[in-house]
């Protein structure tokens, strides 16, 4: 029943953000975007090694936004689409993700409308983000899937859990984020208690021409639990 009530809720909370939008139509901030990645790299896990189209979409009206994400391999080896809905207070911003990957091979091999938990193929994360301030560019993130195929070898709900710091340094034309992250138990990113996600991120905006420049990021990580290291670069449109 929780499960209902919260797919109503990311249903119907577009048709509430345009209906109010009649009375202001300024409030809601729409924003569209594609990254281009060498690999999908997420949390210390290689989700694909081949080089990834990322578009996404989001519109925000106020504390609320809610958006889609999505995930090709550009040799069809790999489809992901996921589906989020977050509200930010003072420091606190509060997610529930859909996480939803596809058989590019076999589309009929997974229902999207298929939400039995034994059989789905999505998974539902609610996250939690505390972002310090400013002055203190810390931020912390505890994440635990609830539902879907995050799932053991008996069909029991494992709860994955994600828990993870960065902080970011602000250098003028660029800037370095420093992250650490793991799991406090046994789940989908390791077989026991790790660090699964250490590194340094730089991102420098480079320009084209006078008037044109993207955001390119370059990502080192190292996942000390599987002793894996990965280097990434990521741009942005």
């Amino acid at each position: 029943m929780k499960l209902i009530k919260l797919c109503l809720l990311a249903t119907l909370l577009p048709t509430y953000l345009f209906s109010s939008s009649n009375n202001d139509s300024l409030k809601i901030e729409p924003a569209i975007g594609l990254d281009l990645s060498t690999r999908y790299i997420w949390r210390g896990m290689m989700l694909d090694n081949a080089a990834q189209f990322q578009p996404w979409a989001d519109l925000t009206y106020k504390h609320f936004s809610i958006g889609a994400w999505g995930s090709y391999a550009t040799d069809g080896s790999f489809a992901e689409v996921d589906l989020y809905l977050s509200y930010a207070v003072k420091n606190f911003t509060f997610t529930l993700n859909d996480y939803f990957t596809e058989n590019e091979d076999n589309l009929a091999e997974f229902d999207y409308f298929n939400w039995k938990d034994s059989k789905t193929n999505h998974a539902l994360e609610a996250l939690i983000a505390y972002q310090f301030s400013d002055k203190i560019p810390l931020k912390l993130t505890a994440g635990t899937f609830l539902y879907g195929y995050d799932l053991d070898e008996k069909g029991n709900n494992l709860y994955s859990t994600w828990l993870s710091a960065s902080y970011t340094i602000d250098l003028d034309d660029s800037f370095v984020r420093l992250f650490v992250g793991g799991t406090p138990y046994e789940s989908m990113y390791h077989n026991e208690a790790a660090i699964t996600s250490a590194g340094v991120e730089l991102t420098k905006n480079i320009a084209f021409t006078n008037t044109f420049s993207v955001p390119l990021n370059v990502n080192f990580t190292v996942n000390p639990a599987t002793e894996d290291v990965f280097l990434t670069a990521l741009i942005s449109f």
